[in-house]
C-alpha cells in the first residue's frame, strides 16, 4: 500500500507482535493497569499496576506503581514504588528502583541504585547439597588407600600431652 509520494506502509501480516507480549517503545508513555502472559518489555514509560510473566526494563524505560513479576525481571532503567519479583531479578548498573523489592533470587551489578526496601521470598531454585568431599575424587590414592592430600596441605600432627615432658632431654 502507498501512503504518498514515494511512501509506503508495510503489510499487517509484518507488524502483528508476538501474543502473550507487550513492548513499550522508546517515546511511548501508557497509563493504566497492565496485565501480560508473557514478557513486557518497557522502553517508554508505563504508569499504573503491572502484572507480567517476565519483565525488561530498557535504560530509557521507566514504571511507576506496583509490579508483579511470576517468574524474572532485568532492570536497566528506573522502577518506582513496588517491585515483587517470584524468582530472579537482575538490577543492571543503569538500573534505579526507588520503593519496596520482594524478590526470590537477586543480583546486582556493580553501578545499581537501590533506594528502598529489600525482602526475600520463600523462592529457591532446586539446590544440590554440598558435597562432602572438597577434593576431586580422581585423585591418586596413597599405598594405604586413602587419598593423597593436595600439596602444600599436610595432615595436623598431635601435639603433646602437657604433663608429658619434651622428647630429646
Amino acid at each position: 500500500m502507498f501512503v504518498g509520494k514515494g511512501y509506503q506502509m508495510s503489510s499487517t501480516e509484518h507488524t502483528i507482535p508476538d501474543a502473550n507480549r507487550l513492548y513499550i517503545g522508546e517515546g511511548v508513555t501508557i497509563k493504566g493497569e497492565i496485565s501480560v502472559p508473557d514478557t513486557l518489555v518497557v522502553c517508554g514509560v508505563l504508569e499504573g499496576d503491572v502484572t507480567v510473566g517476565n519483565l525488561v526494563v530498557g535504560e530509557t524505560g521507566a514504571i511507576k506503581g506496583r509490579i508483579t513479576v511470576a517468574e524474572n525481571a532485568e532492570i536497566s532503567g528506573k522502577v518506582f514504588e513496588k517491585l515483587d519479583v517470584k524468582c530472579l531479578l537482575i538490577l543492571r548498573s543503569t538500573g534505579r528502583v526507588d520503593g519496596n523489592i520482594s524478590y526470590g533470587l537477586l543480583q546486582i551489578e556493580q553501578g545499581a541504585s537501590i533506594a528502598c526496601g529489600l525482602s526475600s521470598t520463600e523462592y529457591r531454585p532446586e539446590q544440590k547439597p554440598p558435597k562432602a568431599d572438597i577434593f576431586p575424587r580422581d585423585q591418586k590414592t596413597q599405598k594405604d588407600g586413602l587419598r593423597s592430600k593436595p600439596a602444600g596441605l599436610s595432615p595436623l600432627e598431635p601435639l603433646p600431652s602437657p604433663t608429658s615432658p619434651p622428647s630429646g632431654n
